[in-house]
């Protein structure tokens, strides 16, 4: 008993078995492909959020501090900025990625290729926990640099017009004043020291004012007011501690590094969850594969039960044939060539 596998024309040559996993991977549970895009895509969106969170708190942050302290903050960020980028190319490509491997067989590249994509997917993350970590060691470095800034900012509130600026600018935005509090400006040196009798009375600028207090700007016109000894540089405000903001501005700096690390924590744990099911997911579709679920033939029968074999041949060879011996045999068998210009024809010359 012998098997034949003829082709007479290279044109009509069509397959006995069209089964789905002879040429691409079998998706092994009901739209496997686009849990695994969203995921991907979730993924993505997580690393976006990252950007946008970095960018906000970068720009909230350079608010209290002058350009050297600026230079500190840039340099901690930048490794988040590095991994939320990671995060959006990676897996935005690998939604690309993705999208070819389901048109192709499950074959030990493609095993390989996805082995690789899951180790580099796992040292990403293991990246963001890196940032989170260093994010962690250094806000009290960051705490301490914008300490020594906004003093130092006091000190050169009237020689540098930047520091003005940013002086007032934050305390009118976040409602404080001073460092830790109203009496860093009492503090100063270039502030004049009050007498005894006038304990009730605060020199803060006016930037310190509470925005519901009305009488804080009443019968005050440039000129008037406390001077700044011999050289009288600019008047400052007598103030009561009641109308003006007593609480300082570092707290809420350092309020705002401590949200920003809360963030960006609770975006690392996400993208490690949707790694997690991410990695699961595709270990779970090679299993499938492996078992034969499109990638080895195993399992395809005819209608008596009796096991198929499928036989591929260069374009070039017209006839394979393969004896009854040989379909026994763990040993591939040696295949005869020949031509077979017609289906008629039973036999075929060697």
């Amino acid at each position: 008993m012998k098997f034949e596998f003829r082709k007479k024309h290279r044109q009509q040559a069509k397959p006995e078995i069209n089964d789905p996993g002879d040429d691409q991977m079998r998706q092994p549970f009901r739209r496997a492909s686009v849990y695994v895009n969203l995921l991907l895509i979730t993924e993505a969106v997580i690393g976006l959020l990252l950007l946008l969170v970095t960018a906000y708190y970068h720009a909230l942050f350079t608010g209290y501090l002058s350009e050297i302290e600026c230079r500190l903050v840039s340099g901690y960020l930048f490794g988040i900025y590095v991994f939320g980028a990671q995060l959006v190319v990676t897996f935005l490509c690998s939604v690309s990625m993705w999208r070819r491997l389901w048109r192709r067989r499950c074959t030990p590249n493609i095993r390989l290729l996805l082995a690789v994509w899951l180790f580099y997917s796992c040292v990403i993350i293991a990246s963001g926990f890196g940032c989170v970590w260093n994010l962690y060691r250094g806000v009290e470095v960051l705490e301490s640099a914008a300490e020594t800034s906004l003093t130092r900012g006091i000190d050169m509130y009237y020689s540098c017009p930047e520091w003005k600026l940013l002086w007032d600018g934050l305390q009118w935005r976040k409602e404080c004043c001073g460092v830790h509090g109203y009496k860093d400006w009492m503090s100063a040196e270039w502030m004049p020291r009050m007498e005894d009798n006038c304990s009730s009375t605060v020199l803060a600028p006016y930037a310190c004012c509470k925005r519901s207090c009305e009488t804080c700007f009443n019968n005050f016109q440039p000129g008037e007011g406390q001077s700044l000894g011999a050289s009288s540089r600019q008047p400052f405000p007598a103030l009561t501690a009641g109308s003006i903001n007593t609480n300082g501005c570092l707290p809420a700096f350092t309020s705002a590094v401590w949200n920003f690390f809360y963030f960006l924590l609770a975006l690392w744990v996400l993208a490690l969850k949707f790694l997690i099911v991410l990695c699961c997911m595709t270990k779970f579709i090679l299993h499938r594969q492996n078992e034969g679920d499109g990638c080895d033939y195993v399992g395809l029968t005819d209608e008596d039960g009796h096991p198929l074999v499928v036989v591929k041949y260069p374009c070039n060879v017209r006839c394979v044939t393969i004896g009854e011996d040989d379909m026994v045999s763990d040993v591939a068998p040696d295949v005869n060539y020949c031509d077979c210009p017609e289906l008629e024809n039973d036999e075929c010359g060697y």
